[in-house]
């Protein structure tokens, strides 16, 4: 086995999720797409799809794909209600390309607002201080423990986390939000570990984003992005006319067919056998992440590393942390590349 990890998280594209997402391109008839097509002339395709039917939005016995992002967005809220319970409850609801378009006109909002700065925990997603800086915004770094010493602002985190795959509690981010943060959650990873409870309910998280790009990975084909935000961001306004139809039709077809837990059980002990073979040909300490695409390991795991090891690894440090994407591994596996 060679030491192929990835630095950045490019995800495995599951034949699960191909099946569905081309089961939904030839079933999706061109009729949906002309703006004299009536509700009957594509309910029957749609009714194969989906159970319960999907209810269209019409305009005059007309189906209006401006309003079709509110059933599709409504039915996907339900089938994450045991893993995000109060996600209905965000006021605003946008489709987006992934979640990164979402995280970016919220950052735009705040800087329009007069917002100056936003705090990230060490090693989070780079794009957070990038857009910032983009923005003209400053990006605050903290740890874990100087996080609650902080003066009050906007926190951006991703839950589970992007720094090593693994679940932040409710505590923390519910910690940071008493003691006065506002807090924009991304939860990009959410439905790539085993089922897990995120509480939204706290009155200071003003906005999340919900990706499947990490968990379905679907990341090259921008399908399943959505932001949820208690005040209106203005310029997600125009995503009613820009978006993609067939893609919002695959996130729902994905969402009820496999959903946020689907994956985890054939993908978990593959990610384990992955670690341990890569444990046992380098002799490092690496740790499964709550995440099945990740691997991890802490610095304290590295001090009885040699400094052949240590090189190996170097690229993949991220604050106190070293992150390792699996995804070429997955693939080999299912090529029968490596055993």
């Amino acid at each position: 086995m060679k030491f192929e990890p990835m630095k950045a998280v490019y995800c495995y594209f599951f034949p699960e999720v191909r099946d569905i997402i081309h089961e939904v391109e030839k079933k999706i008839p061109d009729d949906i797409y002309m703006v004299t097509a009536s509700i009957e002339q594509v309910q029957q395709s749609l009714d194969s799809l989906f159970c319960p039917a999907l209810e269209l939005p019409e305009n005059d016995g007309i189906i209006d794909l401006d309003m079709i992002h509110y059933p599709i967005i409504d039915r996907i809220v339900k089938v994450y209600s045991d893993t995000i319970p109060g996600l209905g409850k965000f006021a605003n609801k946008y489709p987006t390309s992934g979640s990164s378009e979402g995280l970016f006109h919220i950052l735009t909002k705040l800087k329009v607002n007069g917002v100056e700065s936003i705090n990230i925990l060490d090693g989070e997603y780079e794009g957070y201080q990038a857009q910032a800086t983009n923005l003209g915004m400053k990006t605050i770094i903290h740890n874990e423990i100087n996080a609650m010493k902080s003066e009050p602002g906007y926190w951006f985190i991703s839950n589970p986390s992007a720094r090593d795959g693994n679940i932040i509690s409710n505590e923390f981010v519910n910690e940071l939000a008493n003691i006065g943060n506002k807090i924009i959650l991304d939860f990009a990873y959410v439905g790539a570990t085993k089922p897990q409870v995120y509480d939204v309910g706290h009155k200071n998280i003003e906005a999340l984003v919900i990706s499947f790009s990490k968990p379905y990975g679907v990341f090259r084909s921008r399908i399943g992005g959505f932001a949820f935000t208690k005040d209106e961001v203005p310029s997600l306004y125009g995503n009613k006319w820009f978006k993609d139809t067939l893609r919002l039709f695959q996130a729902l077809k994905l969402a009820e067919d496999i959903g946020p837990s689907g994956l985890y059980n054939k993908y978990r002990p593959i990610q384990k056998d992955i670690i341990n073979q890569i444990n046992k040909n380098f002799s490092l300490d690496m740790k499964t992440s709550d995440s099945y695409l990740l691997g991890y390991m802490r610095k304290k795991d590295t001090l009885h590393l040699n400094r052949e090891q240590s090189l190996l690894i170097k690229q993949f440090e991220r604050g106190d942390n070293y992150r390792f994407c699996l995804t070429p591994y997955f693939e080999n596996i299912e090529r029968g590349i490596e055993k």
